[in-house]
């Protein structure tokens, strides 16, 4: 009888098992997006939080600039407010004026005491 010839065995085996392991190295190095390929298919829990402050990093800057639009608007108003009571109590002082003096004949005195009093309170506003 002869010899069986023996298809490399052993050393077949451990010949698929090196290129197996280098075929994983590879594919372990292999970059997609600028992170290697593993981490691509399985995301880690540190990338889900990095997005996630990215989001809340970019809503919260909205916030603050609807916040600065809001507060510049009441701004606006409460000077126009402010602006508008000033006039009204300008007219009002003249309106007095005019009426008082040619219907009961005040004095100036007590005219220019008026006034100051006037002055006095639209310089409180």
């Amino acid at each position: 009888m002869g010899k069986k010839k023996s298809s490399g065995g052993f050393g077949s085996l451990i010949l698929k098992i090196v290129k197996i392991a280098v075929f994983i190295f590879l594919l372990a190095n292999f970059c997609w997006n600028g992170k290697p390929l593993w981490k691509n298919i399985i995301p880690t829990a540190g990338d889900t939080i990095e997005k996630s402050e990215k989001a809340i990093k970019k809503e919260s800057e909205k916030v603050q600039k609807m916040v600065k639009e809001i507060s510049k608007d009441a701004e606006k108003t409460a000077k126009k407010a402010v602006d508008e009571t000033k006039k009204a109590a300008e007219d009002a002082k003249d309106s007095i004026k005019e009426k008082t003096s040619s219907a009961t004949g005040i004095t100036e005195e007590d005219e220019k005491e008026i006034e100051k009093i006037l002055e006095k309170e639209l310089n409180k506003k």
